[in-house]
């Protein structure tokens, strides 16, 4: 396999590529073959040949929901990052913008046009691309409601253009979360730039207040519980685990639902920190965290 991948595309794989660069807990072993493209056109022949030749594939946007096991990863990995071509253009109250495209560049550039609706998502780490899979959002908005359209690609490299009307958008779920969204195409309600723009600084504000300092290591960890009328940050706060730690991993102080991680962090001190939080939550409050955080 390695030949012939390294063969087709010279140049562009780079094998035993350290992963812990590219995510934000910056932890884990290497992926065995790692692209980064700066094409979309390459990117799809990367996914179409490795679909050919049964090449597991995972992509990788901006690592910040991201564990990598110290195993590392077999096959693939293909970043979907700064390096690729991004597009963001207003068009009266529609965004058109490119799947790669930081989150919060996107509420920016709404919020500059005097386009209301996700300026409350200001500060949340990611891409649009990964937002959507996801469909993040607050307790009032969620960025799937304003999509009009998707141009996405299947993982064997079919790109397609999707409707809202063909989408599915639930609580933190979509039905785009396996497919890779190229581009997005967002109508949104015109308001005053002004008050919008008071708004986005509060609620980056009160978020950056609340979430690890910079400098750490980090990752969010688990989804809100629908059992329950606490968030996941609430409730493992409720019992008592702010501050626990497990090796070089502990639950961060400014926000319950955060790990933040020492320069002596193994992933298995993080793995074995969300076991023992998810078991404390069970007893104590009955409730099963479900992991937002991907592990690979």
């Amino acid at each position: 396999m390695s030949s012939k991948l390294l063969t087709k595309f010279p140049g562009i794989i780079q094998t035993q590529e350290p992963l812990a660069m590219h995510t934000w807990f910056q932890l884990g072993g290497n992926a065995e073959y790692f692209a980064e493209p700066q094409s979309w056109e390459t990117f799809l022949d990367l996914l179409k040949y490795a679909s050919l030749e049964n090449i597991p594939v995972r992509i990788l946007g901006s690592g910040s929901n991201v564990l990598v096991r110290n195993e590392g990863v077999s096959g693939l990995v293909i970043s979907v990052g700064e390096a690729l071509p991004s597009l963001l253009e207003v068009n009266e109250n529609c965004v058109r913008v490119s799947g790669n495209v930081p989150l919060s560049r996107l509420v920016i550039a709404a919020v500059r046009a005097g386009l209301g609706g996700i300026e409350d998502l200001i500060g949340i780490p990611g891409t649009v691309g990964g937002a959507l899979h996801g469909n993040i959002g607050t307790d009032s908005t969620d960025i799937g409601q304003f999509l009009k359209c998707a141009k996405i690609a299947s993982l064997d490299g079919t790109v397609s253009v999707v409707d809202k009307a063909d989408m599915i958008f639930g609580y933190h779920q979509s039905s785009l979360a396996d497919s890779i969204v190229l581009e997005a195409e967002f109508e949104f309600r015109e308001e005053n730039p002004l008050e919008l723009t008071q708004r986005m600084q509060k609620r980056w504000i009160i978020r950056k207040a609340s979430q690890p300092m910079g400098h750490q290591g980090s990752g969010r960890i688990f989804r809100n519980s629908t059992e329950s009328g606490m968030s996941a940050s609430e409730l493992v706060e409720h019992v008592g685990m702010l501050g626990t730690r497990v090796g070089g991993a502990s639950v961060c102080e400014r926000h319950a639902n955060y790990i933040v991680t020492e320069p002596d962090c193994t992933p298995n001190d993080v793995l074995r920190l969300i076991r023992l939080i998810q078991e404390q939550v069970h007893e104590h409050a009955g409730i099963r965290l479900e992991l937002e955080l991907e592990i690979w």
